[in-house]
């Protein structure tokens, strides 16, 4: 079962990066805008994503494996978003924000409640 589960990330990670990385950007010290999440690790209850290049117009997180757990479209974009993560367990995410443009950045984040 944890094959499986392990199998289903790597082959959803690697569809998702192969299939945006002609529209996208990804962590790189060459091509990313400025992207801050903080605090990383989350250890409350809310993330400010700060999004110094772009106007955010949609926030998704993922979990491990590959579920949609949040996800937040925005009707006026602004640079710099604050979201509430209240029902979201401890654990390892994809973070994905889109922006006016259509440019979408993927960062990991983590939840590390005490």
């Amino acid at each position: 079962m944890k094959r499986i589960i392990l199998l289903i990330l790597v082959v959803f990670i690697s569809v998702t990066v192969y299939g945006q990385q002609n529209n996208s950007l990804f962590e790189s010290n060459q091509n990313t805008p400025e992207l801050k999440i903080y605090p990383n690790p989350c250890k409350g209850d809310k993330v400010t994503i700060d999004f110094n290049t772009h106007q955010i117009v949609e926030i998704q997180l993922t979990n491990i494996t590959g579920k949609l757990v949040f996800s937040k479209k925005f009707s006026f974009a602004e640079n710099k978003k604050q979201i509430q993560l209240n029902d979201i367990p401890n654990g390892m995410y994809l973070l994905k924000v889109k922006s006016v443009n259509n440019k979408t950045v993927v960062k990991k984040f983590i939840i590390s409640r005490e």
